[in-house]
C-alpha cells in the first residue's frame, strides 16, 4: 500500500472571500454580509450537510464579532434561549444559528424558546448539485496550479462528498500527493489515491 503523504499546508481561513457563491446560496450570503438589513438581531441558516452553513457562520463571526452557534438543534435549550435574548437585547453584535434540521423538528420544550425560533428569519442554503460544483472544482484545481481533464472532474464529483470545503481539502491532498511522486493528476492517479486513502481510514484505529 502506498503511503498517503501528509498535507502540511495551512487550513483555509473561513471567510466570505473564500466562500463560493452559487445560485443556491447567493441570497443567504447577501443577507449575512449586510447586518444592517437584518429584520432581527438573530437569524437561522438552514441547509443540508455540506451546503456551507459552518463556513458562512464562521465567516460572519469573523467579520462582525457576533456569536455563531453551529448545530443549534443539539445545543442545550437554556443556553440557546440566553444567546437569543442577549442578541435581541443588543448585548451582542448579533447571533447566527445554523442547523440541518428545521426548528419544528428540534423537539423544543420551552414555549418561549419555541416562539423565538419560529419567529426567527431563516436563510436557506440549497444542496450543491453537480452543475454548481463543477466550475468550483475546476477553479480549485486551477488555484493549485493543476490542469485536469473532464474525466478527473467527473470522477471526483461522483466519488466524493458534495461539499466545497471537502473538495478543497481533497484538491490540496491530491496536489501534495502528485507533487511528492512527480505525477500528473489523471483519473487513474486520483482513483488509486482515493482507494489507498479509504484503506488507511478503514484499518486505522486506536493503538492499544
Amino acid at each position: 500500500m502506498s503511503q498517503i503523504p501528509l498535507n502540511l499546508r495551512p487550513t483555509t481561513r473561513q471567510s466570505f472571500s473564500t466562500f463560493h457563491v452559487t445560485p443556491g446560496n447567493r441570497a443567504a450570503v447577501s443577507m449575512l454580509r449586510a447586518r444592517d438589513r437584518w429584520p432581527s438581531a438573530a437569524v437561522l441558516i438552514l441547509g443540508p450537510a455540506g451546503s456551507g452553513k459552518t463556513h458562512l457562520g464562521q465567516a460572519w463571526r469573523g467579520k462582525s464579532g457576533g456569536e455563531f452557534i453551529d448545530d443549534a438543534h443539539l445545543v442545550d435549550e437554556t443556553t440557546l434561549f440566553d444567546s437569543i435574548n442577549r442578541a435581541l437585547a443588543g448585548q451582542i453584535t448579533g447571533l447566527v444559528l445554523a442547523s440541518s434540521v428545521p426548528p419544528t423538528d428540534w423537539g423544543v420544550s420551552m414555549p418561549d424558546l419555541n416562539s423565538r425560533l419560529n419567529a426567527m428569519p431563516t436563510l436557506t442554503l440549497a444542496e450543491h448539485d453537480e452543475t454548481s460544483l463543477e466550475p468550483i472544482l475546476r477553479e480549485l484545481f486551477a488555484q493549485a496550479g493543476r490542469v485536469v481533464g473532464q474525466d478527473v472532474v467527473t470522477f471526483v464529483l461522483h466519488q466524493c462528498e458534495r461539499s466545497v470545503d471537502a473538495l478543497r481539502d481533497l484538491v490540496l491532498e491530491l496536489d501534495v500527493a502528485a507533487g511528492s511522486r512527480k505525477a500528473d493528476l489523471t483519473k487513474k492517479f486520483v482513483a488509486k489515491y482515493l482507494k489507498d486513502r479509504s484503506e488507511v481510514d478503514l484499518f486505522a484505529g486506536p493503538v492499544e
